[in-house]
């Protein structure tokens, strides 16, 4: 099974129990010597003298300690998204596949690698991610609802199941978004979705512009080149989720 995941990172200006996460983000970097990312490791009982070294430091009970990712933009805002707790609402996840409806938050050159160390000082790409501003995405949410109404003006022909979908999940997405504040970060992290594009072939993963130049071929009432477009990108990551499955099972949005 692998797992991408949608979050919100939410600035920290914003967030309730600030004055915790601000301690909880300081011990952190002082610890760690820099941010909390998905792709941050543990090794032997790291996590556990952290959780230790914290409570001693704050007096929390380590019972109490709250985990968070979070990152700092170039104005030194820190943007932060709680993990660790069962139910999250600023985190959707999806297990062997990515919902094309993520991808229309995004813009092809906004595309960035997380990196490991391979040793020797030597790196690589670990996985793909994307992140953009809440209001840009949610704007993009609503052109695509647009191109989406014309498309189907048009006529869908034998893509209209999945166009639905797409525009129910669009508007979901839409949903879910306007409960956070505007100035908030949005991140799709392919995750181990990763582990099963080949090393060498993940700069030319591209499902953003693929589905963008779908809607744009649709935008421009050419919906059979459109629909043609679309199929391919719904082969493609058919193919990836009966290659960490082996079912050839069709998957829909995690927000439906």
């Amino acid at each position: 099974m692998a797992i991408s995941v949608l979050m919100v990172y939410e600035p920290l200006r914003a967030v309730e129990d600030q004055d915790y996460w601000k301690s909880y983000i300081k011990f952190y970097e002082q610890f760690r010597d820099g941010p909390a990312t998905p792709q941050s490791a543990w090794y032997g009982r790291e996590y556990d003298t952290f959780r230790e070294s914290f409570s001693a430091e704050t007096g929390i009970e380590k019972d109490a300690i709250r985990d968070c990712f979070f990152f700092k933009d170039e104005d030194g805002e820190y943007y932060l998204t709680p993990v660790g707790s069962k139910t999250n609402v600023n985190l959707f996840t999806a297990e062997d596949f990515i919902p094309l409806e993520w991808f229309l938050m995004y813009r092809g050159e906004e595309k960035r690698y997380f990196y490991t160390h391979t040793g020797w000082g030597a790196v690589s790409q670990d996985a793909i991610y994307y992140r953009t501003r809440l209001k840009d995405a949610a704007a993009r949410l609503k052109e695509a609802g647009r191109d989406i109404e014309a498309w189907t003006a048009s006529g869908l022909g034998p893509v209209s199941a999945i166009v639905e979908d797409l525009a129910a999940g669009a508007r979901n997405l839409r949903h879910w978004l306007s409960s956070f504040d505007e100035s908030s970060f949005v991140l799709l992290n392919y995750g181990e979705i990763s582990t099963r594009i080949a090393p060498g072939s993940l700069k030319n993963e591209d499902s953003v512009s693929e589905l963008k130049n779908a809607l744009l071929l649709a935008r421009e009432s050419d919906p059979g080149r459109a629909g043609t477009a679309l199929m391919a990108l719904v082969a493609k990551w058919d193919s990836i989720n009966s290659a960490l499955t082996g079912k050839t099972e069709k998957k829909s949005s995690t927000l439906q």
